[in-house]
């Protein structure tokens, strides 16, 4: 549990700056935010898995690791078509 700790705060302090990113900016912008949140969210959500040794969140991060890269496909099918 005391590597978890700080590795959760580098990687919490990681997803701000990216999910900025994805709210804010050009719609490229916005799908590069949105491609580098998934996996930031589903590593902290694993962290968090190791830490309180709860096995639900493990689920959790799986479903959002799938469902962030198809939510990263669709957007970016939806981008190419308005270029």
């Amino acid at each position: 549990m005391s590597i978890a700790v700080p590795a959760l705060v580098l990687l919490a302090g990681a997803v701000l700056p990216a999910l900025l990113t994805t709210l804010h900016g050009r719609p490229v912008d916005r799908l590069a935010g949105l491609i580098v949140t998934g996996p930031l969210v589903t590593l902290v959500l694993t962290l968090l898995t190791s830490a309180y040794g709860r096995p639900a969140y493990l689920d959790v991060a799986l479903v959002l690791a799938l469902l962030s890269f198809a939510g990263a496909l669709v957007f970016a099918r939806f981008f190419s078509r308005t270029l």
